[in-house]
């Protein structure tokens, strides 16, 4: 075992003399700046590399009980591990971010068979998500880039300032992003509206004020058209699936309001970006704020980039939730499973493999 391997797997064990710590196997490179933060007093024992063979240094890694992915940890490396026979005692396995889109091969054709459960980080960047999601409204509707411009032209323009208070907010997807977002928005008076698979599971927290979807079968294009054309903002929360491809396109974009405000923010294959290009040409829409991409980094031919669209587009490099306590809060999520993990309780944030969230 390489001497940085020895110093990681001894730095971040604890041993309990009620219990021995949980052996994870963890698939991150070893500069990983999320290692920077991880938490010094957990009950487990983590063994650290981002491939296979290096992994095998470890002498204990069979006794792995649970596996951990931290992007960019290597994808293969974790379906390797797993056809192997690497982790014959593997009980629990956890992807740090809210997304496994990158890894949904992965845990449904290695996890699922073998009956191994997934979690993953929601909940950890759901409220700076949801900041990201009003100060892009805030910034349309109070037209920043106006007072910018006013005063940079030392331009008097006592103009008519818009609010957000009684406009209604649209929330694709009612998870925990979705969740945060509508109460933020509740809290500056607006009325909020989620789309949801399953319009008949009830809504405990109190954040939506109306839900629309099927009862049973899939979402229609009328469910879709419901809540858009009702809607002042619509923020897109919904995870990278196969069924969330494109799930915002022409049609959609068409049927809101003149001036309306469209933030992406959940996954960039659920939004047609043609569609958007074609939206922010017509000048119907009030704005548009992107933080994810079909493609990332956004390619420079990509017509998102084109001048034309001026201040009406405001775009972000996926970093909206990149915050100072980025990877502290990943690894506060990860712990809450690591307990329950240990104490035989449920997991706190499961993923459901066969929807992909």
């Amino acid at each position: 075992m390489s001497h940085a391997r020895r110093v990681l797997s001894r730095r971040f064990v604890r041993t309990f003399a009620s219990s021995p710590p949980t052996r994870v196997a963890v698939v991150s490179p070893l500069g990983n700046p999320a290692l920077k933060d991880m938490p010094a007093d957990i009950e487990a024992q983590l063994l650290i590399a981002n491939d296979v063979e290096s992994l095998l240094q470890y002498d204990n890694l069979r006794e792995a009980e649970a596996l951990l992915w931290i992007p960019p940890g290597s994808p293969a490396a974790l379906s390797e591990l797993v056809k192997g026979g690497h982790l014959p005692n593997l009980k629990w396995a956890h992807g740090f971010y809210a997304g496994v889109d990158v890894i949904a091969d992965f845990a449904r054709n290695d996890l699922a068979p073998a009956g191994v459960p997934l979690s993953n980080g929601r909940g950890a960047f759901s409220s700076s998500l949801a900041e990201y999601a009003l100060s892009c409204a805030l910034h349309f509707v109070k037209q920043v880039p106006r007072c910018i411009e006013n005063r940079r032209e030392r331009k008097w323009d006592k103009f008519v300032m818009g609010e957000l208070k009684g406009m209604t907010m649209g929330l694709l997807g009612a998870g925990s992003i979705a969740t945060a977002t509508a109460q933020l928005a509740k809290a500056f008076g607006m009325r909020t509206v989620a789309l949801r698979r399953n319009a008949r599971k009830t809504d405990d927290t109190g954040a939506f004020d109306m839900i629309v979807g099927p009862y049973d079968g899939p979402i229609l294009p009328a469910h879709k058209k419901a809540l858009f054309e009702q809607c002042d903002v619509v923020v897109c929360t919904l995870p990278g699936t196969p069924d969330t491809r494109h799930f915002v396109s022409h049609a959609e974009l068409a049927a809101m309001p003149p001036g309306a405000i469209f933030v992406s923010l959940g996954r960039g294959i659920a939004v047609d970006e043609a569609a958007v290009d074609a939206a922010l040409r017509r000048g119907t829409l009030g704005g548009v704020a992107l933080d994810v991409f079909e493609v990332e980094p956004l390619p420079e031919s990509s017509p998102l980039w084109d001048p034309v669209h001026g201040e009406r587009l405001l775009m972000t490099a996926h970093n909206a939730d990149y915050t100072e306590t980025y990877f502290r809060e990943g690894w506060r999520v990860w712990r809450s499973n690591l307990d329950a993990f240990r104490s035989g309780k449920p997991l706190a944030t499961p993923v459901d493999i066969g929807a992909g969230y």
